[in-house]
């Protein structure tokens, strides 16, 4: 009798488990993307300083296009987009306020949660300066 009690709780266990199962790995690759997103933020955010602290030293646009690729090295070039305003034409005197936007375009990474979460996630920052 005893063994038939067994191996009913066993094939419960085994229930249970291929219920739970879907739930933990939805979480788990849920923790996993949203993780990746937050440090992308955080890149996109450092590249946009850099970039704002190069465009108040005197660098020209390029320079300042050089700064935030280099910064944000571990993301996509093609999915990132700086914008300085005001541009190098329009000149950048001592006092005057430099703005670097850094936009980034990211898209979840799993299947499951990219079915969620529609679409690339804009990540912008922009950082503001005076120029020295």
């Amino acid at each position: 009798m005893i063994k038939g009690r067994n191996r009913k709780n066993k094939g419960q266990s085994l229930v249970e488990t291929a219920l739970m199962l879907p739930v933990i790995l939805l979480l788990l690759t849920g923790i996993i993307d949203f993780g990746l997103l937050f440090n992308n933020y955080l890149i996109v955010s450092n590249a946009s300083r850099e970039g704002a602290r190069a465009a108040v030293t005197g660098s020209t646009d390029a320079q300042i296009d050089t700064v935030v690729d280099n910064a944000a090295v571990s993301l996509d070039p093609a999915n990132l987009t700086v914008t300085i305003t005001p541009n190098e034409t329009e000149g950048r005197n001592t006092g005057d306020a430099v703005t670097v936007t850094v936009q980034y375009k990211y898209s979840m990474i799993t299947p499951i949660i990219a079915a969620i979460v529609p679409g690339p996630i804009n990540l912008n920052t922009s950082t503001t300066m005076r120029c020295e």
